[in-house]
């Protein structure tokens, strides 16, 4: 198994939208979350698919998958947060390219629906990480015990 580098203060991060566009229906949640990546001192570069609207991301899991695969596929990214889970990414994973994850291990966090992509990465090689989205997780973590927060921290920042 591969396991990604962890995290350093001006790292990017990718986010992307594998299952439900939820940023594109509550977008002061979405942007909750990410001013706590901001916070922490990574830089946010947000795919396509980050916003796009509810219903074209779920009439287009070829959009989806080419998010997830253009993520792991450039150097800059350090790590690939989902936005929030759903119900559909298993069908993202025909279009998702094996060889851009096992190639370039990287952080890849989220839970509920991502599962799919932790499981379909993990047959690839690569240690992933089932934890807080941006919108689930990220966007309460204020409001969370500051064991939770120093918890996401380490996974994510320490050896």
């Amino acid at each position: 198994m591969k396991k990604p580098e962890r995290l350093k203060q001006g790292d990017t991060v990718a986010i992307v939208s594998p299952s439900w566009g939820g940023p594109s229906v509550f977008p002061h949640v979405y942007e909750n979350g990410l001013k706590v990546l901001r916070e922490w001192g990574l830089n946010i570069r947000e795919f396509p698919t980050a916003r796009a609207d509810a219903s074209f991301l779920r009439a287009n899991p070829l959009v989806r998958a080419r998010d997830v695969n253009d993520a792991f596929a450039d150097p800059e990214v350090k790590a690939i947060f989902a936005s929030i889970g759903g119900d559909d990414s298993v069908r993202i994973l025909p279009f998702v390219h094996k060889e851009s994850i096992a190639n370039n291990p990287k952080i890849l966090m989220g839970y509920s629906d991502t599962s799919t992509l932790h499981v379909f990465s993990n047959l690839q090689g690569l240690v992933s990480f089932y934890g807080p989205t941006i919108m689930a997780g990220f966007s309460q973590m204020d409001r969370l015990q500051e064991s939770f927060k120093d918890h996401v921290r380490e996974i994510l920042f320490e050896p």
